[in-house]
């Protein structure tokens, strides 16, 4: 009897197990999941699922029951860290005064009313409670120089899962080849001019965070100083300034802080009027204060010091660019007119050549207005006929005619042919009767020899060719009077 009784409670048994395994189970959310407190604050645990439970269990790190909730009557379990501080309600979980030690997993069994055809459920949640922080500042050396280390340190005095950030200017500075950023410490290596700022680091964890903020001046310096010269004028050809007159020098150094500077001519130190004072004016009196000028900067925090130099030639005589220019271009402009008068002078010669030239064909051609060509003689003892045209006047051998300027006949002894002799291109004629008979040289011909014998004498003259002229045209008158 018993082994039939105990094979139907296990087939019940089957049966129950089944037909709950083959039930949905409650869907459970929670409203914040991770819960994340700072201490002292309250915790609440908040469960989304439906509204008919019957019962709601919540248990801390699986093996302790903090309480439970059933058909709407609260119970909370004595004895554990929670007691005391615990309020649950239909939904939720309430832990008053958060601790650090109640951070961890919780978890909430929910079994839904047998109307809801819903099997039971469970669900765990974490719960992190963190230190608040506080007490943050930043810790930085009193003097940073260029070249050297820069540490800063960030403090503070409370708080829990801390992470530091550090920025600048509001950007966030990272790990470089000179940076290193090391949890509250941040070491630059070597520091430069361009890392002074404003720098920040931030103490955070999930629940808070505090920043502290300090401004770092990085001093540098003295670089290499800039030399300049200011004179009254620009010397061309060597030299600074004219003697007698005054020269600055100003020196000039990127520094922080500011450079003081002094002075030295040659090795031997140079009051300034003003002490420290970037700028030496220099009065001059001689060509003897010529020489290098060195500048010394010093910066007094770094102890850094720079030197510059240049050298200062002091004339007796200084022209500038302007008045070179100006004795260039009169040069110039003196060679251009001498250049113009010669040009000038040739051009006048030139002229007076030529109009000397056209005078003289002028007064050939009025000499001779109608020039007539000579006829060669055809008569071979060199007799012309008187009636062939126009001849110099004939005379008898024992008459002399004799006009002023133009003829001059000669009488000859001798019985042969008369002979015409010339005279400044004039021409003598000798007429001689013999038997009877009258012989008359040939004038013409002898004429015609003796002007091409003496062109000079018979062209440029103009008073014998005036006389020939004449004795041409009264020629025929002559012959007819002696016939």
């Amino acid at each position: 009897m018993r082994q039939p009784l105990l094979l139907l409670r296990l087939s019940l048994a089957v049966l129950l197990s089944a037909n709950v395994l083959a039930q949905e189970q409650v869907q459970i959310q929670f409203q914040t999941d991770p819960v994340l407190v700072p201490t002292g604050s309250e915790i609440v645990f908040t469960v989304l699922t439906v509204s008919q439970i019957f019962s709601m269990k919540w248990q801390f790190q699986v093996t302790v029951t903090v309480g439970q909730w059933t058909s709407g009557t609260p119970a909370v379990n004595p004895g554990t860290q929670f007691e005391g501080r615990v309020t649950i309600t239909a939904n939720q979980l309430r832990i008053g005064g958060a601790q650090l030690r109640d951070a961890g997993d919780y978890t909430v069994e929910v079994t839904p009313d047998a109307t809801t055809g819903l099997a039971t459920n469970s669900r765990s949640i974490q719960l992190r409670v963190f230190d608040t922080v506080a007490g943050v500042s930043m810790v930085v050396p009193s003097v940073a120089v260029e070249g050297r280390n820069l540490s800063l340190m960030c403090r503070w005095t409370a708080g829990t899962d801390i992470t530091v950030q550090w920025g600048k200017g509001g950007a966030t500075v990272t790990n470089d080849s000179r940076i290193t950023v090391s949890g509250g410490s941040l070491v630059i290596n070597p520091a430069t001019r361009g890392d002074a700022g404003d720098y920040s680091c931030t103490v955070s964890n999930l629940v808070s965070a505090q920043t502290a903020t300090q401004r770092i001046t990085v001093y540098y310096g003295p670089d290499t100083p800039v030399l300049t010269k200011e004179t009254p004028k620009e010397c061309v050809g060597g030299g600074d300034v004219l003697v007698g007159q005054e020269v600055r020098l100003t020196c000039m150094s990127d520094s922080l802080p500011p450079a003081l500077f002094s002075w030295q001519r040659d090795g031997q130190t140079v009051a300034s009027g003003q002490p420290d004072s970037g700028v030496l004016s220099v009065q001059t009196f001689s060509t003897d204060e010529s020489g290098r000028y060195v500048c010394t900067a010093r910066n007094r925090i770094t102890g850094g010091t720079s030197v510059q130099g240049t050298d200062l030639a002091i004339v007796d005589t200084c022209l500038n660019v302007g008045e070179v220019v100006g004795i260039v271009i009169g040069c110039l402009l003196l060679l251009l007119i001498i250049a113009l008068l010669i040009v000038l002078i040739v051009f006048l010669i030139r002229r007076r050549r030529a109009q000397r030239q056209s005078d003289a064909t002028l007064l050939v051609q009025k000499t001779n207005p109608n020039p007539r060509p000579i006829p060669a003689d055809p008569q071979t003892n060199g007799a012309r006929d008187l009636g062939q045209g126009p001849h110099p006047p004939l005379y008898h051998v024992n008459t002399h005619t004799r006009h002023p300027d133009r003829l001059y006949t000669a009488p000859h002894e001798s019985r042969g042919n008369p002979q015409t002799l010339p005279l400044n291109g004039l021409h003598y004629s000798d007429t001689h009767q013999h038997n009877g008979r009258t012989h008359t040289n040939g004038l013409l011909h002898n004429a015609s020899q003796n002007a091409n014998s003496y062109p000079h004498n018979g062209i440029d003259n103009r008073a014998f060719t005036h006389t020939d002229a004449q004795n041409a045209n009264t020629l025929p008158e002559y012959s007819a009077a002696k016939s």
